[in-house]
């Protein structure tokens, strides 16, 4: 579920582990620093305060907790999230009215699927008070599924290459000679005889091997085929809905002074994406926080990333929040959706 660490905390004592557990799960709630008092007060400790005194400065020591200024409560470092992630949380399942509100909101959507990304990435941004940041769904291999040809003027043409998943190419480019709807119609149908339900490995294998001289005789068909290489080559990078930048502004460690404009900047420009890691395709959420992130950008942030598998194709799932987000609530959101993304693409969407 976790980024690997070459470099483990030490094991910490039961009891240091359950006030860490206890502490961070406060703290996530309230934003407020945990003291002894606080934790007796939650009733889960059968000991007195000044142990749980002795056992808070033990863990601010290790490096696990720190202490904003004298006699105030302690907060989590990076380190104690880090432990608290790897070895103390346990997976929230959303609620059935959730899991209700995020099914409720597909009925009318058909197999739009920009519309069912647009509704997961709000559904997400809204539950988890965050910034969410999704991919559509891209092909491992991709088929092409038809292709048109379009007169744009008597000497120029628009190729549209239509693929699985709602992937669309195009081209336009000029013609040697004149030409006419009959011999334009024809290409058309020679093209979807030669190439429709390939996949785009396959294709190109034989314009490159000019397998396809056969079906020559159509004026245009050569002079396509010398530009459709490029058309199936192009990359198509993938496309991210980006919704909850508002969520962000209820976090004061995030709206500090320069921290938030940098961010905001990055969301609008879609420079955001560049530093969004790969996540595991084994449908396992990481995690990174704070500084394993690697960019000023995300000071006091973490990210909780995951796949989406449907048959042949994969997307991502990338919820960015503070250091104190709800990682037991997060990851069990995330998982959700992503499982009801696999079913929803794989049974209407994957044909």
């Amino acid at each position: 579920m976790i980024r690997n660490e070459e470099n483990q905390p030490q094991e910490l004592k039961s009891r240091e582990e359950k006030v860490l557990k206890w502490l961070v799960r406060d703290y996530v709630t309230s934003g407020n620093p945990v003291g002894s008092s606080r934790l007796v007060a939650m009733d889960y400790f059968q000991v007195g305060s000044a142990t749980l005194r002795h056992v808070l400065s033990d863990l601010e020591m290790g490096g696990y907790l720190f202490q904003p200024h004298t006699s105030a409560g302690r907060i989590p470092t990076e380190k104690g999230y880090r432990y608290f992630v790897d070895r103390l949380m346990r997976t929230e399942v959303p609620e059935p009215e959730v899991k209700l509100d995020y099914e409720s909101g597909l009925d009318d959507i058909g197999r739009d699927l920009d519309r069912l990304i647009k509704n997961t990435a709000q559904f997400l941004g809204d539950m988890s008070h965050a910034l969410v940041l999704m991919s559509k769904p891209q092909e491992n291999t991709t088929r092409i599924r038809s292709l048109a040809l379009h007169e744009l003027d008597h000497e120029t043409i628009l190729l549209i290459v239509h693929m699985s998943l709602e992937q669309v190419k195009t081209i336009a480019f000029e013609l040697e000679s004149q030409l006419s709807r009959t011999v334009l119609r024809e290409a058309e149908n020679i093209l979807n005889d030669l190439f429709a339900d390939m996949e785009i490995e396959d294709v190109q294998n034989l314009v490159k091997n000019e397998t396809t001289k056969v079906a020559c005789k159509n004026p245009i068909i050569d002079q396509i085929l010398k530009r459709f290489g490029a058309v199936l080559s192009s990359s198509s990078s993938s496309e991210y809905r980006v919704y909850g930048a508002h969520q962000l502004l209820h976090y004061p460690e995030i709206v500090a002074p320069g921290n938030l404009e940098i961010l905001l900047e990055a969301i609008e420009t879609d420079s955001l994406q560049r530093y969004l890691p790969a996540p595991m395709l084994s449908g396992k959420p990481c995690i990174l926080i704070g500084g394993e992130l690697g960019k000023n950008l995300f000071n006091n942030m973490s990210l909780v990333s995951i796949a989406y598998n449907g048959a042949n194709c994969s997307g991502e799932i990338h919820i960015l929040g503070p250091t104190r987000m709800p990682y037991e609530r997060i990851v069990g959101l995330a998982e959700f959706t992503a499982e009801k993304l696999e079913i929803l693409i794989n049974t209407k969407y994957i044909k």
